[in-house]
């Protein structure tokens, strides 16, 4: 089944009862100061809440302890082989981070519903503020450490046929035009640009497989495929589109541009690039 589903096949996984996590991971926006406010004011039926900073993050790492996140599912009552379906507030930026993150830890089967929130609430569906009952279980994490590098592994590769870097930044800030973040501007050297927000329609929900595979047609899908951005956040969407897109071996790497440049010794490109 695809990364992403829309509403309808939530309502028909709803239906057929089947070991069904639907995960809360919005984050806080103009009306709502956290996501748990959001998640306390009205949420999906039966939906359980992670804290895209509290839970699916690290003190100061962009993926979490895998440990204390296990222990987290399970004190929710998700399973190892519980399906997962993941929404925010509808923007794609939540979720993707935490596929990512539930990727890593070894789950199989993680889902994102198109839309959001946004798409349940539009098609008139039931929202309540009900907070479920939980029944704690045990979740054995299998992490996927090849899935995350680090600035070594990348230097290592970058080099290699059959090993690809791509940036998830806007053009803009991949060529060094305008960078409103860093004391530098450009991209790692041999990055090639593919904007995160370009794997989305016009109104905001994921291009269909077929679209996406097109916008990733200068890729070999049996290439590795690395993906960074600035931080780590931009990436996870380019990440979820080229799994989605048929991609096998694909990793990210966090650090992205952000860590680069903290090393002096690291060259930059401006421009287009090679």
């Amino acid at each position: 089944m695809a990364i992403i589903i829309n509403v309808e096949e939530l309502k028909e996984m709803i239906r057929e009862k089947m070991n069904l996590a639907i995960v809360d991971v919005r984050a806080k926006t103009k009306e709502f100061a956290s996501g748990e406010k959001a998640y306390e004011h009205s949420h999906l039926p039966g939906a359980l809440f992670l804290d895209i900073k509290e839970d699916l993050a690290g003190e100061s790492t962009f993926f979490p302890h895998t440990e204390k996140l296990a222990e987290k599912l399970g004190q929710l009552g998700i399973q190892d082989d519980s399906v997962i379906v993941l929404y925010d507030q509808g923007n794609h930026r939540a979720a993707s981070k935490a596929w990512a993150v539930l990727h890593y830890l070894g789950h199989e089967k993680i889902h994102i519903l198109d839309g959001g929130f946004k798409s349940w609430i539009n098609s008139e569906n039931e929202v309540t503020n009900v907070i479920p009952k939980l029944k704690f279980t045990t979740y054995h994490a299998q992490p996927r450490k090849e899935f995350v590098v680090d600035i070594d592994y990348v230097k290592n590769k970058l080099s290699k046929k059959a090993s690809r870097l791509i940036d998830s930044r806007s053009p803009d800030r991949f060529i060094g035009k305008l960078e409103p973040k860093y004391k530098k501007a450009g991209h790692i050297p041999g990055a090639k640009n593919y904007h995160a927000k370009l794997v989305f329609e016009n109104n905001g929900t994921w291009k269909e497989k077929e679209h996406l595979s097109e916008h990733f047609s200068k890729l070999e899908k049996k290439d590795e495929i690395m993906v960074s951005c600035g931080s780590g956040n931009s990436a996870c969407m380019n990440v979820v589109a080229l799994k989605e897109a048929g991609f096998k071996d694909v990793k990210i790497y966090p650090g992205g541009f952000g860590e680069w440049i903290e090393d002096e010794r690291n060259e930059i490109e401006q421009g287009e690039g090679k």
